[in-house]
């Protein structure tokens, strides 16, 4: 399974090297994430670098597949990304996340947002909460 999600992984944030017969610079880089072409061209091939090491040694690493997709997830919602919202949570169900896993880990960014906006707007001591956790 892992091995499929990884390939999920790959599928999903990866196209085929589609250089214009002219542009013999990118046919040379043969870039495999289509999302390293958002960056500046100066830093072009180390964010595609960037984004194979992530899906190969992160979502694929010291945590299982499925979990780090579910934190990816609930990172998704907490920052409101429409983009990867649906990303990480197909790929959370194609590693084997249940539906209330998936609800689960939305909920979880939902506590810390609230959380964080209780804290944050009544001026909690930051001295005072670090020490609860001592």
């Amino acid at each position: 399974m892992k091995k499929f999600v990884l390939a999920l992984t790959v599928l999903m944030l990866s196209f085929a090297p589609h250089a214009n017969a002219g542009d013999h610079k990118k046919a040379e880089a043969k870039i495999v994430n289509e999302f390293a072409e958002l960056h500046p061209k100066s830093i072009t091939q180390s964010a595609d670098k960037y984004y194979s090491e992530v899906t190969e040694k992160i979502f694929a690493g010291a945590i299982p597949t499925k979990y780090a997709q579910l934190a990816a997830l609930s990172a998704s919602v907490a920052m409101k990304c429409e983009y990867c919202i649906p990303a990480h949570k197909s790929m959370a169900i194609a590693a084997g996340a249940s539906p209330e896993e998936v609800k689960t880990a939305i909920a979880i960014a939902a506590d810390v947002a609230l959380n964080s906006s209780m804290l944050y707007g009544s001026e909690y001591d930051m001295k005072e909460f670090k020490k609860k956790f001592d």
